[in-house]
């Protein structure tokens, strides 16, 4: 394994770690628990965070290595990608398990709720609530965080290496001009 693909590990590693950090905080802050609505602000600084932390990789990536192109950027933000989402699977593992066991048992009251108030018939609720049963699991949330830690990794990478191949990087002794 090379000093790219060394250093790409290890921020996926720590990409993985920081939002494993901001799931179980966004629990305590209040964010899985008041409202659906409110979630979209935990999707919303997810992104951000990965954002960040995909940057941050790919620079490292390259500073120490002028070769790496985009290619080799790529695949580099691609193993970051692929430990990211492998941490998301354990996070999620640690979420249900011991964070908020009670996920699914919430996430239908607040479907329940939200359809109820929507004006849907008893039944329609019922079918609604059914269908959340069904998708809020364990199983669902850790395939799930396993594909968008995969897939956000590797488009993050893709668009960000476009920026970092017209830029110059300047490192601490090193001055990597793309």
């Amino acid at each position: 394994m090379g000093p790219a693909i060394r250093t790409a590990a290890k921020w996926g590693f720590i990409i993985g770690i920081v939002n494993l950090v901001w799931l179980y905080l966004a629990y305590y802050l209040g964010l899985h628990t008041n409202g659906i609505v409110v979630f979209q602000i935990f999707i919303a600084v997810w992104v951000a965070l990965t954002f960040v932390g995909f940057v941050l990789a790919l620079r490292s990536v390259k500073r120490p290595s002028p070769s790496v192109g985009y290619l080799g950027g790529l695949a580099a933000g691609a193993v970051a990608a692929l430990v990211s989402a492998l941490v998301a699977v354990l996070a999620q593992i640690g979420y249900f398990r011991m964070v908020h066991p009670e996920w699914p048992q919430v996430m239908e009251a607040q479907t329940r709720d939200h359809f109820t108030a929507q004006g849907l018939t008893p039944e329609e609720v019922e079918q609604r609530v059914a269908q959340a049963r069904e998708y809020f699991t364990l199983s669902n949330y850790a395939t799930s965080s396993a594909m968008a830690a995969l897939l956000l990794g590797i488009v993050l990478s893709a668009v960000i290496l476009l920026f970092l191949r017209r830029r110059s990087i300047v490192g601490p002794n090193v001055v990597l001009a793309n």
